[in-house]
C-alpha cells in the first residue's frame, strides 16, 4: 500500500460526511413543499431543497470518481450504518421554528466548515467544489437570518418558539462537529488545516451575535446528538432512508 492511499480513504471519508449531511438536509427540506406557512416558501423551501440535493450529488460524483462505487448507491443503496450525516439533520420536522432553528444552524456551520476548511484543501477537486457549494448556501443562511428576525422580533410567542427550537436543536446538534481519525489524518498531513471540532467557537461566536441582532436569547453551545459520522442512527433515519430510497427500490435502473 503506498503512503498516499491511507490519506486517500481519509479523505474519501471526511467528503462522505458532508454529501451525507446535504442528502440527508435537502430531503427533510423537501418536505415542506406545500406545508410551509406561505407559498412563497413553499418555492424557497423546494429550491434549497434542490440545492442541498445537488451538492451532495457533486460530492457523490467526485467520490464514484474516487474510485467508491456509484453515485447511486452511495446516495440510496448504503446499509444504515453506512451513513455519517450528522444526527440532528435527520430528525423528521417538527414546525416552523424547529425547521429555521436547525437550517440556521446548519447553514451557519457549513459555511464556517466550506469556507474555513474545504476551500483550503489541498486537493484541487474539493477546493472547487466548496467554493461553489459555498456561493449557493451563503443564500440559504441568508435566508434564514432574515426569518429569525422576523421570528424574534414578531412578537412574544413567536420570540419563545423560536428561542425554544434553537434550544432543542443546539442540543442535538454536537454532531455537526463530531471528529472521526479521518479529519485528525488529514490535519496532520495537511491536506486540511483544522478539525471540524475547532469550528464551535467560531460558530458559537457568530450564532449569538446573530440571536442578539434578532432580540433572542444567548444560544447555548451545541451539544448531544453525538454517533452519526460513525454510523449511529436514529428511527427517524431509518424512516428518511426507506422514503429516499423508494425509487431506486422500484427502479433499480432509474438515476437521479
Amino acid at each position: 500500500m503506498s503512503a498516499r492511499q491511507p490519506l486517500d480513504q481519509a479523505l474519501n471519508e471526511a467528503l462522505l460526511a458532508v454529501a451525507d449531511d446535504e442528502l440527508v438536509c435537502g430531503h427533510r427540506d423537501s418536505e415542506w413543499c406545500a406545508f410551509a406557512p406561505m407559498i412563497e416558501e413553499d418555492v424557497a423551501f423546494a429550491s434549497i431543497a434542490q440545492d442541498e440535493m445537488g451538492h451532495a450529488r457533486l460530492l457523490y460524483r467526485l467520490l464514484e470518481q474516487r474510485g467508491q462505487g456509484s453515485l447511486d448507491q452511495m446516495a440510496f443503496s448504503r446499509p444504515l450504518v453506512g451513513y455519517k450525516n450528522a444526527q440532528i439533520l435527520e430528525r423528521q420536522n417538527a414546525g416552523w421554528a424547529q425547521a429555521i432553528a436547525r437550517h440556521l444552524v446548519y447553514d451557519l456551520y457549513d459555511d464556517l466548515l466550506t469556507g474555513l476548511y474545504l476551500e483550503a484543501c489541498t486537493v484541487g477537486e474539493v477546493a472547487d467544489i466548496a467554493r461553489l457549494v459555498r456561493r449557493e448556501e451563503r443564500y440559504h443562511l441568508e435566508h434564514q437570518k432574515t426569518w429569525i428576525r422576523h421570528l424574534g422580533q414578531g412578537g412574544a410567542e413567536a420570540r419563545a418558539r423560536m428561542n425554544g427550537a434553537l434550544g432543542d436543536v443546539l442540543a442535538e446538534s454536537g454532531g455537526l462537529f463530531e471528529d472521526l481519525p479521518a479529519h485528525r489524518a488529514l490535519k496532520e498531513a495537511g491536506v486540511l488545516p483544522g478539525l471540524p471540532s475547532e469550528l464551535q467557537p467560531e460558530f458559537s461566536q457568530r450564532l449569538a451575535a446573530l440571536c442578539l441582532t434578532a432580540g433572542l436569547d444567548r444560544p447555548a453551545a451545541p451539544s448531544g446528538g453525538l454517533g452519526g459520522r460513525l454510523g449511529r442512527h436514529t428511527a427517524d433515519m431509518e424512516e428518511c432512508l426507506a422514503t429516499m430510497a423508494e425509487v431506486i427500490s422500484e427502479a433499480p435502473n432509474a438515476s437521479w
